[in-house]
């Protein structure tokens, strides 16, 4: 490497810590690779913000490590949590290295032992009838390290709210009415639809599994594109999940 590109070839994390975010460790995938959480400040997050729960959505994560790299974490009120799932993102799989769909693992009243069907990622008509990748949704259910490490932290920090980032659907969901508003609050600045029920179960999932524990989840879907794309468009979207502690009810 010539000397002088040394200086500016900094890794993302050095930037997050730049601006004022801790990284902890939470837990361990199920290859031991570390999972961390990334706080803000503030002495008591009112949020909890995750990406990549679906490992060929990477391009969650890398906007979430941008968010990590351009807003200040005296400014937040969420942790952020980048990738949910390592070994599925180095293995370019929706799965974790065992074969599950991490959110189809989550120990919810729905959770079902069925295998799980899905789109494979290069599905550009989303129907029913082309849900034909099948994950696991796991032995029993939070059974997954993944899983069972995003519970403890969740119920560590106690949150009020719950925002998870997937691709490539482009709208917000918002499946309860505590959930609306604040669905409503991000989506208006990205012009995104409002879901209010999913076409097809999706046992197991996340969403469940915090409404039953006491907190709002919102999931918010970029369209399928690049990250440039997507940053230009979702940017200040992001920003008001990991910033503004709630929408203005005025």
């Amino acid at each position: 490497m010539p000397r002088d590109l040394a200086p500016k070839m900094i890794h993302v994390a050095e930037l997050a810590r730049a601006n004022g975010w801790r990284a902890e460790p939470y837990g361990s995938s199920a290859q031991g690779v570390p999972l961390l959480a990334w706080w803000p400040t503030t002495p008591n997050p009112t949020r909890i913000v995750w990406a990549a729960i679906h490992g060929e959505e990477v391009v969650t994560l890398q906007a979430l490590h941008q968010a990590l790299r351009t807003i200040h974490a005296d400014d937040a009120c969420a942790v952020v949590v980048p990738v949910v799932n390592p070994d599925g993102v180095l293995l370019g799989t929706r799965q974790n290295a065992r074969g599950v769909d991490l959110n189809r693992n989550f120990a919810s009243a729905a959770w079902r032992p069925d295998p799980s069907p899905t789109f494979w990622p290069t599905a550009n008509t989303r129907r029913a009838e082309f849900r034909t990748q099948i994950s696991s949704p796991g032995a029993t259910a939070g059974s997954e390290p993944e899983t069972q490490a995003l519970c403890r932290l969740i119920e560590a920090i106690q949150p009020e709210l719950a925002i998870d980032f997937h691709t490539p659907l482009e709208c917000v969901i918002a499946l309860s009415e505590p959930a609306l508003p604040f669905a409503e609050h991000l989506a208006e600045v990205a012009s995104l639809k409002i879901v209010r029920a999913l076409d097809d179960p999706t046992p197991g999932d996340s969403a469940s599994w915090c409404a039953e524990h006491g907190v709002v989840p919102v999931t918010y879907e970029f369209e399928l594109a690049p990250l440039p794309i997507v940053w230009s468009r979702h940017r200040d979207a992001v920003t008001r999940a990991i910033v503004e502690r709630r929408p203005d009810r005025s």
